[in-house]
C-alpha cells in the first residue's frame, strides 16, 4: 500500500497531501521532515536513497521542475513494495497532474476532491485493476489449473503491477494448511517483504533459492520443502502509463518451477483484451 503522497515546495512548504492510512501525523511536520532529509543528503554530498521505517519505506525524489524551481515529491509504502516501480509512479503522477502548473507562488496549496480522486487511483493502480477484471475469465482459465494440477507443487499466483501492488491472486488449502491467517494475499505480502525486490524483472526471474530456508519457514520447518518462486514480466500494460507492467508471481515448492508455466506469458498476452 501507498500510504503518503507529498508534494513539497523548494521552500519546503507542503502543496499537496494524500493520506491513505489512519496513521494521524501533521502534513507539514512530515513535509518538513522530508524536507530536512533531502537537504542533508544535499550538504553530505550523498545521493538520497530509500529511507526505512519498520514494516515501511519512505523515497523522495527531487524533480526540477523549471529553471528556478525544484519540488520534492515523496510517498511512504509498505516494504514490499519495488522501490523502481514507486519512482515511476512519482515521476508518473507529476507529469499527470504537476507538470504545467505555475509554482511561483510556492505557499498554493493545489489539494481538492477531483484532484486528490484521480492521484487516489493512480497510486492505487485502478486502471490496471480494471484491465484484470475485464479479462479475468482468460486470467482464471489460464492459471487456476497450474493450481489445481498437483503434480506442480504451485501454491499460489500473484497479478501484480510493477511497484508490487497485489490486483488479484489466488492460492490452494496447502498454502495455509500450517498458519493461522486465513488470506492469500496476506501471505503473499510476505514472502514480497521477504523478496526485497528493489528494480522491476524484466523476463524472467526465478527466486527464493538463495534464501536459507526459502521463503516460509514455518511451513519448511513442517514440509521439509522450501517456498520457492517465480516472477514472470508479462509486457501487458496500459498505453498512458508504459512503465507501469503486469508482473505475474508463482509460489510454491517445485524447483523446476518454471518449466510448468512454459508459455504463460504468450498465452496470457494473447488472451488480453487490447489494452
Amino acid at each position: 500500500m501507498i500510504r503518503k503522497f507529498l508534494l513539497i515546495s523548494e521552500g519546503g512548504l507542503l502543496n499537496f497531501y494524500l493520506n491513505q492510512d489512519d496513521i494521524k501525523i501533521d502534513g507539514d511536520l512530515l513535509s518538513g521532515f522530508c524536507k530536512a532529509l533531502y537537504d542533508i543528503s544535499l550538504e553530505l554530498t550523498f545521493p538520497l536513497q530509500t529511507v526505512g521505517f519498520k514494516e515501511n519505506k519512505m523515497i523522495v525524489e527531487d524533480i526540477k521542475h523549471s529553471k528556478e524551481t525544484t519540488l520534492l515529491l515523496a510517498m511512504i509504502f509498505d516494504e514490499y513494495h519495488i522501490e523502481e516501480g514507486i519512482k515511476n509512479k512519482i515521476h508518473y503522477v507529476y507529469d499527470q497532474f504537476f507538470k504545467n502548473i505555475d509554482f511561483y507562488q510556492e505557499y498554493r496549496n493545489l489539494k481538492n476532491e477531483i484532484l486528490d480522486k484521480k492521484i487516489t487511483s493512480i497510486i492505487n493502480d485502478i486502471p490496471l485493476k480494471n484491465l484484470i477484471e475485464n479479462n479475468l475469465d482468460v486470467i482464471k482459465e489460464l492459471l487456476d489449473p497450474i493450481l489445481l494440477q498437483r503434480e506442480n507443487n504451485i501454491e499460489a499466483y500473484s497479478l501484480n503491477s510493477s511497484n508490487n501492488n497485489i490486483l488479484y491472486c489466488n492460492g490452494t488449502y496447502q498454502l495455509l494448511r500450517y498458519r493461522d491467517v486465513k488470506n492469500v494475499r496476506d501471505i503473499i505480502q510476505e514472502y514480497l517483504s521477504l523478496l526485497k525486490q528493489e528494480k522491476i524483472p524484466h523476463g524472467d526471474k526465478f527466486i527464493g533459492l538463495d534464501l536459507p530456508e526459502g521463503l516460509d519457514l514455518e511451513d519448511y520447518i513442517n514440509t521439509g520443502y522450501k517456498t520457492l518462486g517465480v516472477v514472470i514480466n508479462t509486457s501487458i500494460n496500459l498505453k498512458q502509463e508504459p512503465k507501469n507492467e503486469l508482473l505475474l508471481y508463482f509460489f510454491g515448492k517445485n524447483t523446476l518451477m518454471r518449466s510448468c508455466v512454459l508459455d504463460i506469458e504468450h498465452e496470457l498476452r494473447n488472451g488480453f483484451m487490447e489494452c
